[in-house]
């Protein structure tokens, strides 16, 4: 399996399936670990975890049982900038030009 650099993901491009050259499906779990840190991992894999939230005791404490909720948000909107990002890579650039006549 490559990198390719330039879409920032994993793409196999080895495969014969129907799906050779996209992006493989990553199944991705927030688990909390014992010291309150939030851990974003791959589910089928046991690497170190590709992102971590630790929030401070004082932020703890004002919100309570929702910093989960708040974790899970925060990792939403990673997740939507990263597809934004590869969604305008892979899609054609249309330039707005001026027509040199007009019908």
């Amino acid at each position: 399996m490559t990198y390719d650099i330039d879409n920032d993901i994993e793409v196999d491009n080895d495969g014969s399936d129907q799906f050779t050259g996209f992006a493989k499906e990553t199944t991705l779990e927030l688990v909390e670990s014992e010291d309150g840190r939030l851990l974003l991992r791959d589910a089928e894999q046991d690497e170190e975890p590709l992102m971590t939230i630790e929030f401070s005791d004082k932020l703890k404490e004002l919100l309570g049982s929702d910093t989960q909720a708040v974790g899970q948000h925060m990792i939403h909107a990673a997740i939507q900038v990263i597809m934004q990002k590869q969604m305008s890579k892979w899609h054609a650039h249309v330039y707005d030009k001026e027509p040199t006549h007009y019908s």
